[in-house]
């Protein structure tokens, strides 16, 4: 059971104050915390060991609570799958982890090295996962400090901040850790381990990303799927694919190229017509054009300087002449034009926001 000694609003969800609970932390150690239900209302966020974010309203008393089996089942994968990351990184390359942090999609685990290199990846990713086939027993023990303190096959030193009992998690023959969260029987349970990315970051460290278990999978089937996309939409087996995405962008490039080249020669064949369409109103010539983006932006450059040119694209455009401030004009055009928003120097303006040249040609 679960006491409820008070419900607050917050935000979108409740924020509820309980006499106690043992659920787990949300980030404590890393780890992402428990799901389920308190009552009939849905468990969002276990915030610390009072505060629980839910998703309803819930009137002080006494409540049963669950917890979703499956959530724990692979936040345990994926927390084993890190303890076998980080041993197998500092049994074979001595490598310590120096950071740990799971979401509900990944994983990340920082080892202290910048220097590592897309083969050692593929060479560490290899090996945790002939580990898990092999199969190797997760044990669990609790041992007083002083006991602890006497066990000298700890990867990491135990933190000054734990004090009393120590929970230990032992990978037969590979690993042995304090830790108070959620872990697998066997790691053959983990069944799949992924590493989907990697980056330096602060300088000397590298963070990895991964997937493990029916994330693992997911991930994979997602990604088969797409390459089955890509062969439909190119024509082509799996190992033509990067070259058929290289020729496409290369073409893209060479069409783009002569887009620009059209485009330009189309803006100086357009805007003797638009000159002769000249707006004139207290001695200022007035262009007021709308087309593409692209149009409009080249035709900026051939109209000549002493024309103030309004050009308008699906949603925004440009102001430019250097016979009046642009900025200011801009700004009379926002007093009565309330959804365009923007801003500029004396000879350019720049707006975003729906705009005809109706509206203005009738502000002129």
């Amino acid at each position: 059971m679960i006491k409820v000694l008070s419900c607050v609003k917050e935000k979108d969800n409740w924020l509820i104050e309980v006499e106690t609970h043992n659920l787990y932390i949300d980030g404590k150690g890393g780890q992402i915390g428990d799901q389920g239900f308190i009552g009939d209302t849905k468990i969002i966020t276990v915030l610390d060991d009072k505060k629980i974010i839910v998703e309803g309203e819930l009137v002080a008393g006494e409540y049963t609570y669950s917890i979703d089996k499956n959530r724990v089942f692979d936040i345990g994968v994926q927390h084993t799958a890190q303890h076998l990351f980080s041993a197998i990184a500092y049994n074979d390359y001595s490598l310590n982890t120096v950071g740990f942090r799971m979401t509900e999609t990944y994983t990340t685990v920082d080892l202290d090295s910048k220097d590592l290199t897309e083969t050692f990846v593929d060479e560490l990713e290899s090996k945790i996962n002939k580990a898990i086939g092999e199969g190797k027993e997760v044990f669990e023990k609790t041992l007083t400090r002083d006991e602890a303190n006497n066990i000298d096959t700890f990867r990491k030193k135990i933190s000054d901040k734990v004090v009393g009992d120590v929970r230990i998690i032992s990978i037969e023959g590979l690993d042995t850790s304090a830790c108070a969260g959620y872990h697998v029987k066997n790691i053959s349970e983990i069944r799949l381990f992924k590493i989907i990315n990697f980056e330096k970051i602060k300088g000397n460290y590298t963070r990895f990303y991964f997937l493990a278990g029916e994330r693992a999978i997911d991930d994979f089937i997602s990604k088969n799927k797409t390459i089955k996309e890509l062969n439909r939409v190119f024509s082509c087996r799996d190992n033509e694919i990067i070259s058929m995405i290289d020729k496409f962008n290369f073409e893209k490039k060479e069409n783009e190229t002569k887009l620009r080249e059209l485009s330009v020669k189309y803006c100086e064949l357009l805007a003797p017509s638009l000159i002769n369409e000249t707006i004139e109103k207290n001695e200022k010539k007035y262009i007021v054009y709308k087309d593409e983006k692209h149009i409009i932006e080249n035709l900026n450059k051939v109209i000549p300087d002493e024309y103030v040119f309004i050009g308008i694209w699906e949603n925004g455009g440009v102001i430019s002449s250097k016979s009046l401030h642009c900025g200011e004009l801009l700004k009379e055009l926002s007093k009565t034009i309330a959804d365009i928003k923007g801003g500029g120097k004396s000879e350019r303006a720049n707006f975003k926001g729906k705009l005809s040249v109706e509206e203005v040609t009738n502000i002129l």
